[in-house]
């Protein structure tokens, strides 16, 4: 059975004729421990709804904990996620700029190729071109030479003409 202050203030006592309490002491009594267990009944009662209200704190916090947990583990996951993409991302953008130079490395060297064929073609074509240039150069003084020789036999026979017979023999 639990004791209330009330029950205390109630509690009556029987009365011996001799040797008995002072009634008035038991009163005055009674009434100091019930005062004393009403403050301890008020104490737990707000100390039970501080408890209440603490336990639902630790509840909140505890709640607010596993949220901020699950949140991080959520980051974790997509720092993880984002890394792993974008290893993957690195991966392919270096492989295609290898495969990129690769190309670029085949086409000079073909370019190359091509500018040294071309380079060759251009002293074939300056060689034929100074053959030709010279060919050129001595058909002409060849006709030259051949205008001067004309032009001296033209001249030569008005100084003194000479006929040759049919033999051979030279008339005067």
């Amino acid at each position: 059975m639990e004791l209330t202050p009330l029950d205390i203030r109630n509690q009556t006592f029987h009365k011996k004729n001799f040797g008995g309490i002072d009634p008035e002491e038991v009163k005055a009594f009674l009434e100091t421990a019930a005062t004393a267990f009403e403050q301890m009944s008020r104490d737990k009662t707000d100390l039970t709804e501080r408890l209440k209200i603490a336990e639902e704190r630790v509840g909140y916090y505890r709640q607010i904990e596993k949220t901020i947990q699950d949140a991080v583990v959520t980051m974790q996951r997509t720092v993880d996620e984002v890394k792993a993409s974008a290893e993957k991302e690195a991966e392919i953008i270096i492989a295609e700029a290898k495969a990129r130079a690769v190309r670029d490395v085949e086409n000079t060297k073909r370019e190359a190729e091509d500018l040294r064929a071309e380079i060759e073609q251009l002293k074939q074509l300056r060689s034929n071109f100074f053959i030709r240039c010279r060919a050129l150069i001595r058909g002409q003084e060849e006709l030259l030479s051949a205008m001067e020789n004309d032009q001296q036999e033209f001249e030569a026979p008005k100084a003194a003409p000479r006929r040759e017979s049919g033999m051979g023999q030279v008339l005067a």
